[in-house]
């Protein structure tokens, strides 16, 4: 078997079983800095293990489009994840473009999810989805703004090509990508539904934004909405992760070392932010999303005008 390609499988793995295990280890966070002891860290497994076994019951009124949506989402995210470089890795899709093949192929999955909650028929659903469009309308450009951004001044548009052009050598530069590093995080907590944009532990209708879109949602097809969210939520880790690889040195050690220690650090963060700040009112969540697009925007001006 050819290395890259190897290399490229052993990286889907890594996301596709490490996904839950990060959503515990915030769960957990979240839970300390609460001062409570919180559920386990391997939780979210034995989560997926019981709505495995679970029957699936579906709605009266909903179509097939409900039926295959939450298989299309796993799918969708799995296709993501293969064009995701981890560390010095190579993914196992890559080719000159996929940037812009992995902002609409994240698109696709929630365009399906979307379908879904209007298909069941449900207003809160409805609302819902209405919610998740709208959003989803002012997050697109934090991605290309930040990413795109390097895209941009690099001249590449893959992924891994991308990344791997990122050489933190002098201070402007530095500056340039923790700046895109914190446009990336807003733009995760909005995608992920994570506070202050979204709680992902409310159970009430009105207020919420993902969780309402698969209320009706049970057994098989949960198991594959609630996984399809742990795999996403890791996805924007590893992004998140990846601006600070020192790629100049092609250590396979130091990029495991990095792995772990960054996965940790940022679910100490994530954990941080959820719990000290409050969910946002719906009205003030695309002022939050511009400011991330904006700050984006001028980070790219600045560092092209004065480097």
């Amino acid at each position: 078997m050819d290395i890259d390609i190897f290399q490229g499988i052993i990286s889907i793995l890594v996301i596709l079983s490490l996904a839950p295990l990060f959503a515990g280890m915030v769960n957990k966070q979240k839970a300390i800095l609460t001062g409570r002891v919180g559920a386990p860290i391997l939780q979210p497994f034995y989560d997926l293990q019981r709505l495995f076994k679970k029957e699936t019951i579906n709605s009266t009124t909903s179509s097939y489009i409900s039926r295959i949506s939450p298989l299309i989402n796993l799918v969708t995210l799995i296709i993501a994840a293969a064009m995701l470089p981890v560390g010095f890795w190579k993914p196992l899709i890559r080719f000159d473009g996929d940037i812009i093949l992995f902002a609409y192929i994240l698109g696709l999955s929630r365009f399906f999810q979307i379908l879904a909650a209007m298909d069941i028929g449900s207003s809160f659903e409805g609302m819902g989805a209405a919610r998740e469009a709208t959003f989803a309308l002012f997050a697109e450009p934090i991605f290309f703004f930040t990413i795109g951004s390097i895209s941009f001044i690099s001249g590449l548009t893959s992924l891994y090509d991308i990344y791997h052009s990122i050489q933190l050598t002098n201070i402007s530069y530095e500056v340039f990508i923790l700046i895109c590093s914190i446009s990336v995080f807003m733009l995760a907590v909005t995608e992920c539904s994570r506070m202050p944009v979204d709680d992902p532990n409310t159970h009430l209708e009105l207020t919420m934004i993902h969780e309402v879109m698969i209320l009706d949602n049970s057994g098989f097809d949960l198991f594959l909405y609630q996984y399809s969210s742990y795999i996403k939520l890791f996805i924007y880790a590893i992004l998140e992760i990846s601006f600070f690889y020192p790629f100049s040195n092609q250590s396979y050690l130091l990029g495991i070392v990095i792995f772990v220690t960054g996965s940790v650090a940022l679910t100490f963060v994530l954990g941080l932010v959820e719990t000290i700040t409050s969910r946002y009112k719906m009205k003030n969540v695309p002022q939050y999303l511009l400011f991330a697009t904006a700050i984006g925007i001028l980070n790219l001006l600045i560092y092209t005008f004065t480097k």
